[in-house]
């Protein structure tokens, strides 16, 4: 795999590009991001599409949407693995965006890791996406090996936390937890 970015019409970070270059020659056969989903929101429609294509070329599944409302609407259908998202929205910013999903239900995507992308360059940029509840965050131009990477691994450690979550609340994992307390506990062994 090559990780000498290849521009694509349009994506140079001047006037009117996206600042997005994105990596050629995936090889064949390996698809990186085989079997996630990610949810791109980006109202600028050229890097919108290309942040699609490059997903969709590592192998991932995509709906993309140009605003937050589309976006909470998106999450209302189903729960991506991953959350990639300008600051810069038409409607609301990104930060507004992530507050809003972070006060959802789990089961609604309110735990699903998500990622900062920005052409804003402000000192603290990343320290209010933190805070605001993004995982990461990258300023155009973006080098797209390393945002992919990103995606993987958010996508990795977020089913995992999913995982561990609908463990706790199924109901045969608690009768287990009983079970396996009476066993450990001499006075519950009793009861």
């Amino acid at each position: 795999l090559s990780s000498r970015p290849r521009e694509y019409a349009g994506s140079g970070p001047g006037r009117h590009g996206t600042g997005i270059a994105v990596v050629e020659g995936v090889s064949k056969g390996v698809l990186p991001l085989e079997g996630l989903q990610v949810l791109v929101v980006e109202d600028d429609e050229d890097t919108r599409e290309v942040l699609t294509l490059g997903l969709e070329l590592y192998g991932a599944d995509v709906v993309a949407v140009g605003c937050a409302a589309d976006a909470l609407a998106a999450l209302e259908r189903g729960v991506p693995d991953v959350i990639l998202s300008d600051i810069g929205l038409p409607d609301e910013d990104g930060f507004d965006l992530i507050r809003r999903v972070r006060r959802l239900p789990p089961s609604r995507g309110g735990l699903v890791p998500a990622i900062a992308v920005t052409a804003f360059t402000l000192a603290d940029d990343g320290a209010e996406a933190t805070r605001a509840g993004f995982q990461r965050h990258f300023r155009k131009p973006v080098d797209t090996r390393a945002l992919f990477d990103s995606v993987i691994a958010l996508a990795e450690g977020g089913r995992v936390e999913r995982r561990l979550l609908a463990r706790r609340a199924s109901p045969v994992h608690a009768g287990m937890r009983v079970a396996m307390d009476r066993r450990h506990d001499p006075e519950r062994r009793s009861a």
